[in-house]
């Protein structure tokens, strides 16, 4: 049986962090021994999962989102947890890929074998497990990259 491979950090709930957050996901990656095209896919899913954390969390300042990678074998599971316990929304609701921003779970849908979300005891978990060979393939489909907090 192969070696999980899992790493945990935590960021302030503030947008210049998930630029942090996605650099740290690529690090990892690459220590890890992941091909760039998977490990950009999996960055852009992180990205996106620690954006809506940093944008939608209705919770008190000073608070922070966690984010976990775990690699089994040939898949790489991005968890996302934050302070607010509410869960997203059914995704054919609300989001719609010709507008100009809301459109990250529809991505992260796509790029994701599956996902989903587990409410804690405080907040919730969002999470995405990313076969490397689908990250592979996807990876040129990703639109644009997550750059939250650059601007």
């Amino acid at each position: 049986m192969a070696e999980v491979k899992t790493d945990s950090s935590r960021y302030p709930l503030h947008p210049v962090q998930v630029r942090s957050a996605r650099h740290h996901v690529e690090q990892v990656l690459r220590d890890w021994g992941v091909g760039d095209s998977a490990t950009d896919a999996v960055g852009y899913i992180a990205c996106e999962l620690a954006s809506n954390a940093v944008r939608h969390a209705r919770t008190s300042r000073g608070r922070e989102f966690g984010l976990t990678l775990r690699l089994l074998e040939n898949i790489v599971r991005v968890e996302v947890r934050d302070p607010d316990p509410t869960l997203p929304a059914d995704i054919a609701q609300e989001e719609d890929l010709e507008a100009d921003g809301g459109r990250g779970l529809l991505i992260v849908d796509r790029l994701a074998s599956s996902w989903g979300s587990a409410p804690e005891v405080l907040g919730k978990t969002i999470w995405a497990d990313i076969p490397l060979e689908i990250a592979a393939a996807g990876a040129d489909r990703t639109a644009p990259l997550c750059v939250e907090g650059t601007s």
